[in-house]
């Protein structure tokens, strides 16, 4: 065979090739496209006959089983009027949950849930479910959205990173990183694999210009078939407890290596049950070994009321291997709305000490911003008002109307003001 034939012959496969990969987007594009709407937020203004309704956000949503969409709670949390537009421009009835809210929704995770009302009167289709524990670090994917409010927009990437967490944009994170297109309107749209099937939820972009700069983030399609389930059926997410508080303890000549530390056990937690103690050194979860604060959240958060972990953690230099059952985290019926509205309002937890009985900050949000405050922190008093145990902080906390000007907490034997604009 000549030379020009086989660069004929080359030319021909290079280009039939391409056909079907090319095939392959097209397909994926259009399997995604029926599960894709667009949302617009309002705000209320005025009231009477000068009522207006004003647009505060707009983003996406992904249909998921039994007439539900799927969305990120940030978008939704931006105003208390919706308007949901599917691919063809039919608005979508929305229908209240039980206790006549608009959307349920996990904060940790950013993920909120709508409901379709007489979901059948309309050509929408329920999005396919793709294990995300099964996705590949330089697999093609694509984003279905709305960016900038431009309707049944695909843009296309790769998967850059798996599990990245730690950067502060939401409560639990376990994000898949991609180099996808992702601008505002995206948030809530589906991530899908080239078979267009959801891997995950678009959900941020890491930007210095409010724009794509070629990091996108999106939350994994386990946690929001998890996440989305538990809203659904129990209209909250029951999650796993631990009740121990860990610190990130530097090591090595250049503070490179981290380990963690217990500075806390909860009282009446698993932990406390397990014989946990301060001073523990957490090693493993299940297998895995876990350096950091968002590594440890990460192989716990998401598994269910009930699972069984196994711990190892070193004990003046012993190695120590610990079962437990996760529970839900529970707090005393005379104090729940009070610590509702705590981290409602603060992205702030506490919890009570197992050997001290001091009352101790348990979980800080990445929403607590500017607060100068870190997890196992001591609250000695509140508002002026000295704090002994848990139910007196939340007498305290409540005497007050619920706000906060000013705490006094003790951390590593220095005791320091904290104020609260």
């Amino acid at each position: 065979m000549s030379k020009i034939a086989i660069a004929v012959a080359w030319a021909m496969f290079a280009t039939a090739r391409n056909d079907v990969l090319n095939d392959v987007f097209v397909q994926a594009a259009e399997a995604v496209k029926n599960s894709v709407v667009s949302i617009s937020v309002y705000n209320k203004r005025g009231a009477g006959p000068d009522t207006r309704y004003v647009k505060a956000a707009y983003g996406s949503g992904t249909v998921i089983e039994q007439g539900y969409i799927v969305t990120n709670y940030h978008l939704l949390a931006k105003g208390s009027y919706y308007e949901v537009i599917y691919d063809n421009d039919d608005q979508l009835d929305l229908a209240p949950f039980t206790d006549g809210k608009m959307f349920l929704a996990d904060p940790k995770t950013d993920i909120a849930v709508m409901k379709i009302r007489s979901h059948d009167r309309y050509p929408i289709a329920p999005i396919e479910f793709e294990d995300s524990d099964r996705v590949c670090e330089g697999e093609w994917v694509i984003a279905a959205g709305n960016p900038y409010g431009l309707h049944r927009t695909v843009t296309t990437g790769v998967v850059s990173y798996r599990g990245r967490n730690d950067i502060g944009f939401a409560d639990i994170e376990d994000f898949i990183q991609t180099d996808v297109p992702i601008n505002p309107g995206n948030s809530g749209g589906p991530l899908v694999n080239l078979r267009g099937r959801l891997i995950g939820i678009n959900t941020a972009i890491r930007t210095e210009t409010g724009g794509y700069q070629g990091i996108s983030f999106a939350i994994p399609s386990n946690i929001v078939r998890f996440v989305s389930k538990e809203l659904i059926e129990h209209g909250r997410v029951r999650r796993g407890w631990i009740g121990f508080i860990v610190k990130e303890q530097r090591r090595g000549p250049g503070g490179e290596e981290s380990r963690l530390a217990v500075v806390s056990v909860v009282r009446h937690s698993p932990a406390e049950a397990a014989g946990i103690k301060t001073g523990d050194i957490i090693r493993e979860v299940d297998g895995e070994k876990v350096h950091t604060i968002g590594g440890l959240i990460k192989a716990v958060a998401n598994k269910p009321v009930g699972s069984r972990i196994n711990i190892t953690l070193s004990r003046e230099g012993r190695l120590e291997r610990v079962r437990m059952v996760l529970r839900e985290r529970t707090v005393y019926r005379n104090i729940r709305r009070g610590m509702q509205q705590l981290f409602a309002r603060y992205g702030i937890e506490v919890d009570e000490d197992a050997g001290r009985g001091d009352v101790i900050i348990s979980y800080i949000s990445p929403r607590a911003y500017g607060i100068n405050l870190k997890r196992g922190d001591t609250v000695r008093s509140l508002n002026g008002r000295q704090i002994t145990h848990l139910e007196g902080f939340a007498r305290a906390f409540q005497k007050d109307g619920g706000a906060i000007e000013r705490m006094v907490v003790e951390r590593d034997g220095r005791v320091f003001e904290v104020r609260f604009d």
